[in-house]
């Protein structure tokens, strides 16, 4: 992934435009593993390439959103139900932290040591 397409991502899921994890998630109440991967590799591309004040609010945001989502999921009163709503959801949290350790910390986690593969 380039670090234009990166930002790109990352602007579409900031804003929550049609076809982006953050889309999916809140507006179609559904999990896309492709959405969260394309997310995941683009803080995974940013955090080699471009690090900026106004990079890491997008990527806080679109985190907080993901956690948001699965809270919401568990709530009995929200009226929304996730579609393809993974069990090991604590394995995409964990993958989403090693990416946002890269992130802000420089952190680069062996992608052969997650639980979660794709």
């Amino acid at each position: 992934m380039t670090t234009d397409e990166a930002r790109e991502i990352l602007d579409k899921n900031h804003k929550g435009i049609e076809g982006s994890f953050v889309y999916s998630l809140h507006e179609e109440c559904v999990f896309s593993e492709a959405g969260f991967w394309d997310f995941y590799d683009c803080v995974i591309t940013l955090a080699k390439a471009e690090k900026s004040l106004e990079i890491a609010g997008k990527i806080t945001f679109v985190y907080q959103w993901f956690l948001k989502e699965i809270i919401w999921h568990f709530d009995p009163n929200d009226a929304a139900e996730q579609k393809h709503f993974p069990e090991n959801y604590t394995d995409y949290i964990g993958r989403l932290d090693g990416a946002m350790d890269a992130y802000f910390r420089g952190v680069f986690a062996d992608e052969s040591l997650y639980e979660l593969q794709r």
